[in-house]
């Protein structure tokens, strides 16, 4: 994190953003007309990054072969998406809230929709483009900046700022401080569910009955293996991190909600 090429890419990310929220506050298109160019760029992202992550792997079968348990090739080949790959982050989940926000006619449900898009997207956005997880995954520069993942991921991340800052300042969306009582909603619910979602899609290992470990997991919303690098091995340290990531994720709520504050005691005087 934060090589050369990362850092290479959190300059473009800026200059994208920059760019965009520029013709977006020149040209001040509808935002339904946003959102619907921006879902369509979202959706066929989500494609490129399907088949750039999609792998074809033999289909094998257990056998045992010389008092040994192992697999055996059958021959046949299926494509196969990791489950980590899966679009239940919260940045991915951004197609389905603007999707959402685009079907839904009733004002009073729209608005609370731009009102998560606005903080979803603008913490979601900028965490993905500072603490990309796709960085260390690059051995070289040269590796990482002729990466077409790597080009999808931050096009993307910057694309959906550039939204959220335009959501964020219109007067046809309507959001103020006080909406953040909805992203928090969300985010606790979307929260909740992530660790439904991790259970169902890890690989539990079981011996005699009894659960041993997983031989695969998935890490949807940090929910385990976190940025912070805390040591989580008790269910009461889970619980410690639980409740750091609550005052984190209210304090960055908190902040991102603040420019409309500030911009509504303005508009009041």
């Amino acid at each position: 994190m934060f090589g050369t090429g990362h850092i290479i890419f959190i300059i473009i990310s800026i200059i994208m953003i920059l760019c965009g929220t520029a013709v977006c506050f020149t040209k001040k298109p509808p935002v339904r007309k946003l959102l619907k160019i921006c879902f369509c760029l979202a959706a066929a992202m989500e494609l490129i990054k399907m088949f750039l992550l999609l792998e074809l792997v033999p289909v094998v079968e257990p056998v045992i072969s010389g008092g040994t348990f192992v697999y055996r090739e059958t021959g046949r080949y299926s494509p196969y998406l990791m489950a980590e790959h899966l679009p239940f982050e919260l940045c991915s989940l951004q197609i389905a809230f603007i999707f959402l926000a685009l079907v839904i006619k009733n004002e009073t449900w729209q608005k609370r929709l731009y009102s998560v898009i606005y903080g979803t997207t603008l913490i979601g956005g900028i965490m993905a483009v500072l603490l990309s997880s796709l960085a260390p995954k690059f051995d070289s520069a040269p590796d990482f900046l002729t990466s077409p993942r790597a080009w999808e991921f931050f096009i993307y991340h910057s694309m959906i700022i550039v939204i959220a800052i335009y959501i964020g300042f219109s007067k046809e969306c309507d959001i103020h401080f006080a909406d953040c009582k909805w992203m928090i909603a969300a985010v606790v619910i979307l929260d909740c569910v992530s660790l439904y979602l991790n259970s169902m899609l890890s690989v539990p290992a079981y011996q005699n009955g009894r659960l041993m470990g997983l031989e695969y997991a998935v890490n949807f919303f940090s929910s385990y293996n976190n940025p912070l690098g805390i040591t989580v091995t008790e269910k009461w340290q889970y619980l410690i991190y639980l409740v750091i990531r609550i005052i984190m994720a209210a304090f960055m709520i908190v902040l991102v909600y603040l420019p409309l504050y500030f911009r509504d005691r303005r508009r009041n005087q």
